[in-house]
């Protein structure tokens, strides 16, 4: 398993860093050595008790613990290297003629960061819990006809409803993005964690979207993993329709807006054909282009589009994470880009994936685009 092995070196890490060479007592050393092993085994622990990777069959409050204290082991070998990166420049700085050390022993340094690293598990697992507020960035588009100038859309993404996130929070959501009366509402991929059986009902309340153009949706990875004929049927039923390399075309006053959606690049897994732009939009009339794809690169570089919406990258969960993230999706991690003049928007996501449920330094949202005109 991919992860098992970095969550293994990162154990390495902060054992050797925080307790092999520290004055506790035997004890102690052996206590927190077991239950820092036990922690770096979380994805082991998914797949071997759990049954499953994506959606382990553990409770709720269980999974809130499990991933609260793995966070923490994240934000533990994080601070253990600043801390070993400062004692370094003081080694150097000492053999260069001065006397500098640090102003308190080894054991309480190592004692506060544990504690700061507990709390900000705490605090990054709320974060990646919490219903998110509506955040608004207005993309400028050339040639935009003044029929378009402040069209909204509000995207949602990466909603993960399942295993922690349930019925309630997806209520909330939908309660808050209905309120923000947007010309459109498109979904983009990662909307459950689980199988239709489980969870249908979980979802229901994506029923009650509503804007004045509808509600479009792609497929995300996740919907791969379980049964994506059946989750899209039922998306459709909710009132979301799905967009298979498909486009779809609103006109308002005479001014068209073509909203293209792509699958998933999973779907070539499912023996389907993966995203194909320009049989997305063949035929589709001349206006303003938007393109769906849940992925931020899942699509060709020069594709011809004005906007693109993608989600996927979790806005790479923490800050310190964001170019390990960017660096598997082509760069585009978080926020607003522009490549061959085509404005990319990455959304960092509505929810959170359970398998890692932290968010530091980058919130959740539910994205508000208001489309402008470049020379307003």
């Amino acid at each position: 398993m991919r992860l098992a092995l970095p969550s293994l070196i990162i154990f390495l890490y902060v054992i050797t860093s925080m307790v092999i060479f520290t004055n506790l007592r035997p004890a102690l050393k052996i206590s927190l050595i077991i239950l820092l092993f036990i922690i770096s085994l979380k994805y082991i622990i998914y797949v071997k008790v759990g049954g499953s990777f994506i959606a382990p069959d553990f409770p709720p409050y269980l999974l809130i613990v499990m991933e609260t204290l793995y966070s923490a082991l994240i934000m533990l070998v994080f601070m253990a290297v600043i801390k070993d990166l400062i004692a370094l420049v003081l080694l150097l700085s000492r053999l260069a003629g001065t006397d500098w050390h640090m102003p308190f022993s080894k054991e309480i340094i190592n004692s506060c960061i544990l504690a700061g690293a507990l709390l900000f598990g705490i605090y990054g697992t709320y974060q990646s819990m919490k219903v998110p507020e509506i955040k608004t960035t207005e993309v400028e588009i050339e040639n935009l006809p003044q029929n378009l100038n402040g069209f909204s859309i509000i995207q949602l993404t990466d909603i993960h409803i399942g295993l922690i996130l349930d019925k309630k929070w997806l209520e909330k959501v939908v309660e808050k993005t209905n309120s923000a009366n947007p010309d459109l509402i498109v979904v983009t991929g990662d909307m459950i964690d689980g199988r239709v059986e489980k969870l249908e009902q979980e979802v229901s309340p994506l029923s009650r979207l509503y804007s004045k153009n509808g509600v479009l949706g792609v497929t995300g990875n996740h919907e791969y993993y379980f049964n994506f004929k059946k989750w899209v049927t039922v998306f459709e039923k909710m009132g979301v329709e799905m967009l298979d390399n498909e486009h779809r075309v609103i006109d308002i006053n005479g001014s068209k807006l073509i909203i293209a959606g792509v699958p998933d690049t999973y779907q070539k897994r499912f023996t389907g054909k993966g995203p194909d732009f320009l049989k997305a939009v063949k035929n589709a009339p001349e206006g303003v282009s938007v393109l769906l794809s849940h992925r931020p690169d899942g699509v060709p570089i020069n594709t011809n589009a004005d906007l693109q919406l993608s989600g996927h990258t979790h806005g790479g969960h923490i800050f310190f994470l964001k170019w390990l993230i960017g660096s598997y999706n082509g760069g585009l991690v978080n926020g607003l880009y522009e490549i061959n003049k085509r404005k990319i928007y990455v959304s960092p996501g509505t929810g959170l994936w359970a398998g890692f449920s932290c968010r530091i330094g980058v919130p959740s949202e539910i994205t508000r685009i208001v489309l402008k005109s470049k020379d307003r």
